[in-house]
């Protein structure tokens, strides 16, 4: 595409550096990281937290930049960041139709999961983009771009979007994190539905109170045409009133929801009328996922009686997330051991119930918490484990720059001395948990969940918690 093109389309204001010559100038990619600019790339020179983009134009141009773009082709850094969401729209369309954005403190990964598996029940070929990457049809995987954030970066999440469109796909549901919507990682979006899965205490490292928290997590309704609302959570009254002072239409979900009200365990009404469902996931918190992935499908697709019939008897086959209550292993006496990305006070409630819920046995949790992160629930998932579990095993998570062993000292501030043990290797611990495992206990292996990796200082190292389960118990 012709510099010139895009340009001819562009509302913000800039300056072209001198001698620029708009027609001459062949767009073939966009980028805001100077590895991945190649052959005719516009470079957009960001600040950014920690570096700025400028100190990169020099590898930018070795690597065949067309276009450098900096604060100085714009009256502001805001209006270059404006500059850049508006090459993305123009360059990038056109989009799938209709995007599906998720935020809440947990549930987001499932809740995206649940939507794309259920449109695609609809026959709707369909995506999901978050924590896990992109889902979506094998033959399009090759193409994409990978990220290991929760809301990818603003060009490499357009950039996916394109290339989904492109192959068809006219559905994606997006998780959409508080700091990725602070940082506009989404910016310029039109989502069909934002849904707000639920607010308890995470990230207080970045946003330093629970407060700016909630005001970045509500920034999705900016960019949302409808609202899907959590109806159980303290919060729900204040969202309604920010969805309402924006004009979107609700649809609540959850046991006192009007719209798709859980009655009881495998019942939900919907306009009246009683459905009966299946779910595979097992645990109440992965039914509240489901009718919020539900609320996504019914906001943008009208579905009749009949077919909300048809489609409900198919909820048996929806699969969880990969590390989300996933069960890895089942040991010779029948002990079971699950890995789980509970990282949060609230995840590690729901997952410790619903172990609970599964064994009359014993319940055994191995957890750490992650360094250079919130440091406030360290104490507060040491006591939840305790009141919960019947051994907790502390160790490590990603120390990353923090001492792992100060990270363990702060989680067992509140712990039960009789009931925890400390092990500073989170290999050597889940191979000492698996020891420890007697008949038809359940082991759950919370924090990492999905994640193939450890790091500890700035080493990223391979981890992959299902083979040294595997490993464990074969030794």
């Amino acid at each position: 595409m012709k510099l010139s093109k895009i340009l001819a389309q562009i509302k913000t204001e800039y300056t072209l550096p001198s001698g620029v010559i708009p027609d001459e100038v062949e767009v073939e990619d966009i980028a805001i990281d100077s590895r991945l600019v190649k052959k005719n790339s516009v470079f957009f020179a960001l600040p950014g937290k920690e570096k700025d983009g400028c100190e990169f134009i020099e590898s930018a141009l070795k690597n065949g930049a067309s276009l450098i773009i900096t604060k100085h082709e714009a009256p502001s850094t805001k209006h270059q960041f404006q500059l850049l969401v508006e090459f993305l729209k123009i360059f990038y369309a056109p989009l799938p139709t209709n995007i599906y954005a998720i935020t809440g403190t947990n549930g987001k990964t499932s809740t995206a999961e649940f939507t794309r598996q259920i449109l695609e029940f609809l026959g709707r070929k369909s995506a999901s983009i978050g924590t896990l990457g992109v889902a979506c049809e094998a033959s399009i995987q090759a193409q994409l771009q990978n990220s290991s954030l929760t809301t990818p970066d603003i060009v490499s999440l357009y950039k996916n979007l394109s290339i989904l469109k492109k192959n068809g796909v006219d559905d994606a549901a997006i998780e959409v994190s508080s700091i990725g919507l602070e940082q506009g990682r989404s910016a310029g979006l039109k989502f069909v539905a934002g849904a707000f899965t639920n607010f308890t205490r995470d990230h207080l490292d970045y946003h330093k109170s629970m407060e700016e928290y909630f005001r970045c997590k509500s920034l999705i309704f900016d960019q949302a045409a409808s609202a899907v609302l959590n109806s159980d959570i303290p919060e729900f009254e204040k969202l309604k009133k920010i969805c309402d002072e924006k004009k979107l239409e609700v649809i609540e979900y959850g046991r006192k929801a009007r719209d798709l009200r859980l009655e009881q365990d495998s019942f939900f009404l919907y306009k009246e009328k009683k459905y009966q469902f299946e779910l595979s996931a097992s645990g109440e918190f992965q039914q509240f996922n489901m009718l919020c992935a539900l609320g996504n499908v019914i906001s943008a697709h009208s579905l009749s009686e009949k077919e909300l019939e048809n489609l409900v008897k198919k909820f048996s086959d929806l699969h969880s997330a990969a590390g989300r209550m996933q069960l890895v292993a089942t040991a010779p006496n029948q002990a079971k051991i699950y890995i789980d990305f509970a990282h949060t006070p609230d995840a590690l409630t729901n997952v410790l119930h619903l172990a609970r819920k599964l064994t009359t046995s014993r319940v055994l949790v191995l957890f750490g918490c992650g360094g250079d992160r919130d440091k406030t629930k360290r104490p507060i998932m040491g006591r939840i484990a305790c009141d919960l579990a019947d051994l907790v095993i502390i160790t490590d998570d990603n120390p990353r720059s923090e001492k792992p062993e100060e990270i363990r000292a702060e989680i067992l501030k509140n712990c039960d001395s009789k009931k925890t043990i400390e092990i500073n290797n989170r290999k050597a611990a889940i191979g000492h948990a698996i020891k420890l495992l007697e008949p038809n206990d359940i082991l759950i292996l919370a924090g990492k969940g999905h994640e193939k990796y450890q790091i500890i200082g700035s080493e990223k190292t391979e981890f992959d918690e299902e083979k040294i389960v595997r490993e464990s118990l074969n030794s």
